[in-house]
């Protein structure tokens, strides 16, 4: 599982900002209860390692913003689709981002990218 890899890619390298892209709603929400299920294991394994996730949702974009600025280790899980055409929320100019597009913010990070396929 790729978990382990996040946690280990941080303990030593210090590597923070993780981007899962997956396939399908049903595979996001498989991540996610995941991610859920381990945290205790993972945080009694790695010392309590500050560690967040989330899931892209571009109602809320502003959390595409937390993600970059965070010095925690931030996992994001994004659809595939989310990002895939021009007319996505996430390559449009965001008033709420101060006129940046919200994968401008994925991008200065230059997040690890885990692609989780079936």
């Amino acid at each position: 599982m790729y978990l382990r890899t996040i946690y280990e890619l941080n303990k030593k390298y210090g590597f923070k900002k993780f981007v899962i892209v997956v396939p399908s709603v049903a595979i996001r929400e498989g991540v996610l209860k995941n991610l859920e299920i381990t945290f205790e294991h993972f945080q009694n394994l790695y010392d309590k390692t500050p560690v967040n996730f989330n899931v892209y949702d571009s109602k809320r974009v502003s959390n595409v913003r937390n993600f970059a600025i965070s010095n925690n280790v931030q996992i994001l899980v994004i659809n595939i689709d989310s990002f895939t055409k021009d007319e996505n929320i996430i390559n449009k100019p965001n008033d709420k981002l101060t006129g940046k597009r919200p994968i401008e913010f994925l991008q200065t990070t230059s997040p690890i990218v885990i692609v989780d396929e079936p």
